[in-house]
């Protein structure tokens, strides 16, 4: 029987009886939520090695084709900006383009030759290029960039795996129109914060230290300012629609460039050649115009320093007006934003911030030489509410692609993942802990690609599910247990206030590294970390009254350990706005 491959969403076009429809790496359900046996996925990384020989292979890419980009872009447009002015600006985008493109060439490498059908739709090349990181985010989730990528991957080096057949065109994109239509929008809130923006920067007044989206509430971003500038500032990144909604970006024809390497190394070859067709417009037509948008932005014209924490690598305008500003001297300081940094095995993130910044300010205690301690930038506390009620933090990957690889990327861990919770669904809804059991997804969760919900219902009709919008700081605040699913942000802000807390982790330790695993197999001892389903249940039954939680939890051993992981990597710092000062006036 023939088979149809399917890299995406995409209506395939062919319904043949005597073809048979096989998912490459994708979530694909029947009508019941059950995932579909007929799926195709990185078996490799069942093994923690090969997964991180893969994440490792990547940098080591990224490394490379920085270099190569900073040679070409400084050419084209006649500057000599430094390897850190090109890394600050286009950086995320490198490494997540090749992240996503070696997961995608491996895919089709590792087939094993078949009858396979490939079904290729007619898409505008230019429907692929992003002006920005904002957009590029939201278009490599969708199917036709997905789709264009894996045509490109098979015509260019796998045609002989399979039949090719070209049927149908995308006519209408009403995916990009989406992605594009909330780029272009704005609220009463945009309107206002860039009011205020302006006029507080209209005012005569010392701008030497721009801060600015740290993490910090409002009024304390404003006492910081009043702090160290002596001055009445506000300032927040700037929205994308200040971007987005100039149609003049849009207008350019992409060239046909050299290829940024010839290789006999089939991936590296494959991204010397699409890194410059797929490549944002900011970072080659529309270069200058982006400038002169910068230029124009009511922000510090010339800032001797610049602290921020959520303004990189988030916004095309941000990183740019940040990287011309460290090019003319400015220091950058950047503060971690949340869980997975330095606890990750080779988690990019935590080496790209740390290397473009003049200092970095960690939640804990990392011994590199620009990095000082400060503690969870977050206004997380310890206002507890009475409550019975057991929160369990979902965390589940709300893509149907990979579009960075980390620890627990690919379909495997994805479906390993969700067979567990629903195992532990499944034997809670004999328990008593189901009445006070409470499920928080995601903030995408009602449109997640996994349909997480409806799967754990689909096991458990008795679950009762928070409302997924609210701040995971808040549904701490109000339970008396919290259960996360990840090594990640969530996890760390509840040790910080030493919230009882229980984690449920099936991934490998190794992919952690040698610090965080160390405690973790300490966890498992003391009955804080779990790695099956049985194990779970067992613990929340035993903690089921107030009493027994309360003796567990506060056991000297368990709170000996707790402190010591919370100096390492969660320290919660009272004084964080003196620290900060400090440590931004001695930079």
């Amino acid at each position: 029987m023939k088979k149809i491959l399917i890299t995406d969403f995409l209506k395939a076009g062919l319904n043949d009886y005597y073809i048979k429809k096989i998912y490459l790496d994708l979530p694909a359900f029947d009508k019941n939520y059950k995932l579909k046996k007929n799926t195709i996925y990185q078996k490799k990384w069942n093994n923690y090695k090969l997964k991180l020989h893969d994440i490792k292979k990547n940098i080591i890419l990224y490394n490379y084709f920085l270099n190569k980009l900073t040679i070409f872009l400084n050419k084209y447009h006649n500057k000599k900006f430094s390897k850190r002015f090109w890394s600050i600006i286009l950086g995320q985008w490198l490494y997540r383009f090749i992240s996503s493109i070696s997961t995608k060439w491996h895919l089709i490498k590792y087939l094993k030759k078949d009858d396979y059908i490939f079904v290729k739709k007619k898409i505008d090349f230019k429907d692929t290029i992003p002006l920005g990181i904002e957009d590029y985010t939201n278009l490599a989730n969708s199917n036709y960039w997905n789709h264009y990528i894996f045509t490109q991957i098979i015509e260019h080096s796998f045609s002989s795996k399979f039949k090719i057949i070209e049927k149908g065109k995308i006519i209408k994109n009403n995916e990009k129109n989406k992605i594009y239509e909330k780029l272009i929008s704005k609220n009463i809130k945009d309107t206002i914060s860039l009011f205020i923006q302006k006029a507080l920067n209209f005012l005569p007044q010392k701008k030497n230290v721009l801060i600015f989206s740290t993490y910090l509430s409002n009024l304390q971003e404003l006492k910081l300012n009043f702090l160290i500038n002596k001055s009445l500032l506000y300032y927040k990144s700037l929205r994308p629609y200040l971007l987005f909604e100039r149609k003049e970006m849009f207008n350019f024809k992409r060239k046909n460039y050299e290829k940024l390497v010839s290789s006999n190394d089939g991936l590296k070859n494959f991204l010397g050649e699409q890194i410059l067709k797929c490549i944002p417009s900011a970072y080659l037509e529309n270069f200058n115009d982006i400038e002169n948008i910068v230029n124009k932005i009511s922000f510090p014209k010339s800032p001797k320093k610049i602290f921020t924490t959520l303004g990189i690598t988030r916004s095309t305008l941000m990183d740019r007006y940040i990287a011309k500003n460290v090019e003319n001297g400015a220091s950058l300081i950047l503060a971690q934003h949340g869980g997975a940094y330095f606890q990750h095995k080779f988690h990019f993130s935590s080496i790209h911030e740390v290397k473009i910044s003049d200092k970095y300010l960690s939640w804990g205690n990392i011994k590199k030489k620009n990095i000082i301690r400060l503690g969870i930038i977050k206004n997380v506390n310890n206002n507890f509410e009475k409550s019975n009620k057991i929160i369990l933090e979902i965390r589940m990957r709300s893509t149907n692609y990979t579009s960075e690889i980390k620890i627990d990327s690919g379909f495997l861990k994805g479906k390993k993942y969700l067979e567990n919770l629903c195992t532990f669904f499944s034997l809670l809804k004999k328990t008593n802990i189901n009445k006070n059991l409470f499920i928080k997804l995601h903030e995408k969760g009602k449109k997640a690609s996994w349909k997480e919900k409806e799967h754990f219902l689909s096991y458990n009709s008795k679950l009762k599910f928070i409302d997924e919008k609210k701040s995971m700081i808040q549904a701490m605040n109000s339970s008396k247990l919290i259960v996360h699913t990840f090594c990640g942000t969530g996890h760390l802000e509840s040790i910080a206030v030493n919230k009882p807390t229980l984690i449920f982790f099936t991934l490998n330790f190794n992919l952690l590294n040698n610090r965080t695993r160390n405690y973790f197999k300490k966890f498992v001892r003391l009955g804080i970390v779990h790695t099956t389903p049985e194990s779970l249940l067992k613990m929340l039954n035993n903690l089921d009254n107030e009493k027994n939680l309360k003796e567990w939890w506060n056991c000297h051993k368990r709170q000996h350990l707790l402190k010591k992981y919370r100096q390492e990597f969660c320290l919660f710092n009272q004084e964080k706005i003196k620290d900060l000062k400090k440590i931004i006036e001695s930079v």
